[in-house]
């Protein structure tokens, strides 16, 4: 269940990237800004599996990687705040379609 919980953010954020957007600049920021902000998300994970020695344990703190996932502390805060940010932003600049003009 925690597993779902992790890949939540990244998953999210990548179903918004499909959100339509009328001006396409905007848009492209917000994209650029939610593909760093899952970069930002993954990055104390790639960091344990790359200076993990050869078979050790990525969680590890003593001989692997687990030291880095320390990070999360700090990171995760404001990547969520980030994601809550650009949820709004696209939820705002999504084209709105009006209901009456699509039936006539």
């Amino acid at each position: 269940m925690s597993i779902f919980f992790f890949f939540l953010i990244p998953v999210a954020s990548i179903a918004l990237l499909f959100v339509k957007d009328s001006d396409r600049e905007r848009k492209i920021m917000l994209n650029v800004l939610l593909i760093l902000n899952i970069l930002l998300y993954l990055y104390p994970v790639i960091e344990a599996y790359w200076i993990t020695p050869k078979g050790e344990s990525m969680f590890d703190e003593n001989k692997g990687g687990g030291a880095a996932l320390w990070m999360y502390v700090r990171i995760l805060p404001i990547t969520i705040l980030v994601f809550i940010i650009l949820l709004s932003l696209k939820g705002i600049y999504a084209p709105k379609t009006d209901k009456k003009s699509e039936t006539t």
